[in-house]
C-alpha cells in the first residue's frame, strides 16, 4: 500500500548541489520566456505573438516554484506568479472569452484553429494559488484581494468551462485541478460525485479509459505519451491526498503502469514512440513528475522505486539539453529554431509546450525531486537486460541492455511510425541517436532503419518494407537471449498494384541487442530480392555540430562531435549514396543513406556498434 501525502505543495525546500542543479533548468527555462511575457498577465508565443492554449496558466505554475524554493530572483518570480495567476484564471473562470490559439500551420506560420483548452487550466491555477496563499500567510503580506480571487474560483462552472468529459486524458487533468479546489473548500463538486468520475475511467467497453491489465491509459491510436500523461495526473492527484474509495484501485492501476513507464524509457531518458506527442519535452517532464511522485508514493516495491530514481534522472538530463542558446526552452526534443517547426504538431507551439514541460519539472521538485544525488552517468547506463514484447492493442516492444535500447513495432500506425526498428538510443547525454521514423519534407513514407527491396541492380527505385502495411502473422515474441521478433504479411502497395514486388509476401524482423548495439536479421522467406539497407539518421538537432558521414567497406559511420555509430552489413557492397538534406524527424533534421548490396537474397543482416 502507498504512502499517502496530502499536501505536496507544503513549500519544502531541497537541500544541496542536485537541488540547484535542478532549479537552474527550471529557472532558465522559465526566464527565456519572460520577454514574451505581457503585462496583463498573459503569454504570448515567440512565434505567433499571442497566447496559446494553456502557457500562461503553466508559466506562473513554474514562477510561484521559483519564488518559493527562494534565490535571488525570488522576488521577481513571485510578481510574476500573481500577475499570470490572476489573468489566466479570469480566462478560465469567463468561457465566453474566446479560446486562445491552439492549431498552427507550419507552411505559413499561421494560427488556424482557436479550440478550448481550458481543461488544462485548472491543475496549475489552484496549485498557484495555494502555493501564492501560503507564501503570503509566511511572509505576512498581502498582495492579492485574497477574497475576491477566493470568490473568483469558486465561480467556475467545470461544465461551462471544460470540453472533455472523463474518461478523456483531458478531464484527468481538469479532474486534479478540482480536487485541490475541494480541498481548499472553494468547489460545489461532492466526493461522490468526484469518484463517479474516476469509475468512469475503469469502466469497460469504451474508445478510452484503463487496461488494467496493461496498466496503460488508452485512446485513439494509443499514444505512450497521452498513456504517461494520463497516469501522471492520476499520481499527482493521490500525492494531493485522494482518499476517496477509488484510491486502492488508483494505486493498483498505477503502480502496473509505472512498470510499463520503467519499460518504455529509452536509455536517453526519451520515451519509445509510439502515434503522437512522443518527442515533445513535456514527455521528459512528465517522466520526472511520474517517477518522482511514484517514490514519493510508495508504488511497487524497493527495485522499482530504485528504478524510478534513475528513470528520473535519466529524464531530467535530456530534458535540461534542450534549452535553446539565447531563445526559448524548447517544446520539442530538438534545439532548432521554432520558425522550422521540426519535431512539430500542428498543436504544438513554444507558448504552452514548454511551459508545460517546465511546469511538470516544477511539480516534482515540490514531490522532492532533486533531494537526492545525481546518479554517475556510468549508473544510469547500467540498466540490466530487458525485454518486453506487447501484444493487442499496441504491439509495441522494448529491449534494454547497459546504455542500448531499441524500440519496435509490429503494426505501427502509419500516421506517425514505420513498423521494426522505430527507436535505438546509445546512452545518457548523447546526441547520435536514430530515434523515430523519419520523413521527406515532400511526403512520402516513414522510414527506419532497415530492409528495402528492388527490382534489379544498380541505382533503381527501392521498397521500404517498415512502410508497408502489414498484417500480423507472428506476434512479438522474445528471440534468443534478450532479442524480439515478430513476422507479418505484407499488403498491397497503395500507389502502385501493377508493379508490387512484395505484395502478399511475409516478413520476418528479429532484433538482439548487443554490449554497443545490435544485431538485426530481416527476410522476406522463400521470396529472394535485390536487397538495400536504408538508414534515416539525425544529421542536424539545432545544438551546432552536424553528422558526418563515412562510408566503409562494410557500410557506413555516422560521427557527431565525439560520438560515432557505425551501422555495417553482411554481404558485399554494389554501391553506397548519402542524402544529406530533405528528410526531418522528431529530434531533428535529418538525411538518408542507402547502402545496395550485390547480390540476391532472401534476408539481410546488419549489425550496429557505437562508441564507449
Amino acid at each position: 500500500m502507498s504512502q499517502r501525502v496530502s499536501d505536496a505543495t507544503t513549500g519544502k525546500r531541497l537541500p544541496g548541489r542536485s537541488r540547484q542543479e535542478v532549479l537552474d533548468v527550471l529557472a532558465v527555462g522559465t526566464e527565456s520566456f519572460v520577454p514574451f511575457l505581457q503585462p496583463d498577465g498573459t503569454l504570448n508565443d515567440p512565434v505567433f505573438d499571442c497566447p496559446t492554449q494553456y502557457g500562461s496558466a503553466y508559466f506562473g505554475w513554474c514562477n510561484a516554484v521559483l519564488a518559493d524554493q527562494g534565490g535571488a530572483e525570488a522576488s521577481a518570480a513571485l510578481e510574476r506568479a500573481q500577475r499570470v495567476m490572476t489573468a489566466a484564471l479570469a480566462h478560465t473562470a469567463d468561457p465566453s472569452r474566446g479560446p486562445w490559439a491552439s492549431g498552427f500551420d507550419r507552411r505559413t506560420l499561421s494560427v488556424v484553429n482557436r479550440l478550448n483548452h481550458r481543461d488544462f487550466t485548472w491543475p496549475p491555477i489552484l496549485k498557484t494559488y495555494l502555493t501564492l496563499r501560503r507564501l503570503d500567510a509566511d511572509l505576512d503580506r498581502t498582495d492579492l484581494d485574497w477574497a475576491e480571487v477566493d470568490r473568483a474560483i469558486a465561480a467556475v462552472d467545470v461544465e461551462a468551462s471544460f470540453r472533455a468529459r472523463p474518461p478523456s486524458n483531458w478531464a484527468a487533468v481538469w479532474m486534479s485541478g478540482e480536487w485541490l479546489r475541494m480541498q481548499a473548500g472553494l468547489s460545489p463538486t461532492t466526493m461522490a460525485t468526484f469518484d463517479g468520475w474516476i469509475d468512469a475511467f475503469f469502466e469497460a467497453g469504451q474508445d478510452s479509459g484503463f487496461d488494467l491489465e496493461a496498466g496503460l491509459f488508452f485512446e485513439r491510436g494509443l499514444p505512450n505519451a497521452y498513456d504517461l500523461f494520463t497516469r501522471a495526473h492520476f499520481t499527482d492527484l493521490l500525492l494531493q491526498g485522494y482518499d476517496g474509495r477509488n484510491r486502492d484501485r488508483l494505486e493498483t492501476f498505477l503502480a502496473s503502469g509505472l512498470r510499463r513507464s520503467l519499460a518504455m524509457q529509452l536509455s536517453d531518458g526519451s520515451m519509445a514512440s509510439g502515434y503522437r506527442s512522443t518527442g515533445q519535452t513535456w514527455v521528459l517532464g512528465a517522466q520526472v513528475a511520474l517517477f518522482t511522485g511514484s517514490v514519493a508514493l510508495g508504488l511497487g516495491g524497493a527495485a522499482e522505486a530504485d528504478a524510478a530514481r534513475h528513470s528520473a534522472w535519466r529524464a531530467f538530463g535530456s530534458l535540461a539539453g534542450w534549452q535553446r542558446d539565447g531563445g526559448p526552452f524548447s517544446p520539442v526534443q530538438n534545439a532548432l529554431a521554432p520558425q522550422l517547426r521540426v519535431g512539430y504538431e500542428g498543436y504544438t507551439a513554444d507558448g504552452h509546450y514548454a511551459p508545460l514541460a517546465l511546469a511538470f519539472l516544477a511539480s516534482a521538485v515540490t514531490f522532492g525531486f532533486g533531494a537526492d544525488q545525481r546518479p554517475q552517468q556510468e549508473r544510469l547506463d547500467d540498466r540490466p537486460i530487458v525485454s518486453l514484447a506487447e501484444g493487442a492493442p499496441t504491439h509495441r516492444g522494448v529491449l534494454h541492455r547497459g546504455r542500448i535500447s531499441a524500440a519496435l513495432q509490429s503494426q505501427a500506425d502509419g500516421v506517425y511510425d514505420a513498423t521494426g526498428i522505430v527507436d535505438l538510443t546509445f546512452g545518457s547525454g548523447r546526441l547520435l541517436q536514430f530515434v523515430s521514423s523519419a520523413r521527406h519534407l515532400a511526403g512520402g513514407p516513414w522510414l527506419n532503419p532497415g530492409l528495402a527491396v528492388r527490382p534489379g541492380a544498380g541505382a533503381t527505385l527501392v521498397t521500404p518494407l517498415g512502410a508497408r502495411r502489414q498484417t500480423l502473422a507472428s506476434p512479438l515474441h522474445d528471440h534468443l537471449d534478450g532479442g524480439l521478433a515478430f513476422e507479418t504479411i505484407l499488403a498491397e502497395s497503395d500507389t502502385d498494384t501493377d508493379n508490387d514486388p512484395v505484395a502478399g509476401q511475409r516478413y520476418r524482423c528479429e532484433v538482439r541487442l548487443t554490449t554497443s548495439g545490435l544485431d538485426v536479421r530481416e527476410a522476406t522467406p522463400g521470396a529472394s530480392h535485390h536487397r538495400s539497407l536504408l538508414i534515416p539518421y539525425l544529421r542536424d538537432p539545432g545544438t551546432g555540430p552536424t553528422t558526418a558521414v563515412t562510408f566503409t567497406g562494410h557500410g557506413v559511420r555516422f560521427s557527431l562531435a565525439e560520438e560515432w555509430v557505425e551501422f555495417s552489413v553482411d554481404g558485399e557492397l554494389e554501391r553506397a549514396s548519402d542524402l544529406p538534406f530533405g528528410y526531418e524527424n522528431r529530434r531533428g533534421l535529418c538525411g538518408l543513406v542507402r547502402l545496395d548490396l550485390c547480390d540476391r537474397g532472401e534476408d539481410l543482416r546488419w549489425s550496429v556498434t557505437s562508441s564507449d
